[in-house]
């Protein structure tokens, strides 16, 4: 308490930074998100002249190469989760596209031939928009392997969309609540700040030989006269 004291300047100064944030927080508006999953499913029959066969796994694996190439063109492929949506992130603009893991912290698993695609953004028409932007691509993606590896339409992995039509939906913030772990997170800020300031002024003080707080004012003395 007393270094807070000693260097108020800094616990002022920090807490003057984070107030646009503060106040920026407890003005946020709510964002607008969509997900659905591009469900791959194995060719019908004994899939002739598909050498990726008609089991559950090859499926899976396919579903993985496709969601990889997708993900090349960003630079980076990272397994989602089944339980965390993607508005919880605090993101407000993106979008996110990988194969669910039904799998632990530590480990994935992978037990479905699908793609999710989580978008994004501060307007419904923006979701939708880039929504179908990257299912188109990913379904593009999915022919395109296929053919380049020769088999016959005949028998190609199909895709299609779990639900048909994705839903957009409106999620609301909670500006009070961040607002209020912004203030917290700002008077931390503020009394590390003001204790570190604290300790290296004192460290240097000693170094050079100093007193470590300056000395008190002179108390104003009045000289009684006989």
């Amino acid at each position: 308490m007393s270094a807070i004291l000693r260097r108020w300047y800094v616990v002022l100064t920090v807490l003057a930074l984070m107030f646009p944030a503060v106040l920026q927080a407890g003005g946020s508006t709510g964002v607008y998100w969509s997900k659905v999953d591009v469900v791959f499913y194995p060719p019908s029959g004994a899939a002739a002249g598909n050498p990726l066969r008609a089991d559950s796994q090859a499926t899976i694996h396919y579903a993985a190469m496709v969601e990889r190439l997708v993900n090349g063109e960003r630079g980076h492929s990272e397994p989602g989760t089944t339980n965390a949506n993607l508005y919880g992130t605090g993101l407000r603009n993106g979008y996110s596209i990988y194969i669910p893991s039904s799998g632990g912290q530590w480990q994935n698993s992978f037990d479905r031939s699908a793609i999710t695609v989580e978008v994004v953004a501060e307007t419904q028409h923006d979701v939708g928009k880039v929504l179908a932007g990257i299912v188109d691509r990913i379904e593009q993606t999915a022919s395109e392997r296929q053919e380049a590896m020769g088999v016959i339409p005949q028998s190609y992995i199909t895709t299609s969309l779990s639900p048909s039509t994705p839903e957009i939906s409106y999620q609301p913030a909670e500006p009070a609540y961040a607002a209020s772990a912004l203030a917290v997170l700002a008077m931390g800020l503020a009394v590390a700040a003001a204790s570190f300031v604290d300790r290296l002024t004192l460290r240097r003080a000693r170094r050079h030989g100093q007193p470590p707080h300056p000395a008190p004012m002179p108390r104003n003395r009045t000289e009684v006269r006989s």
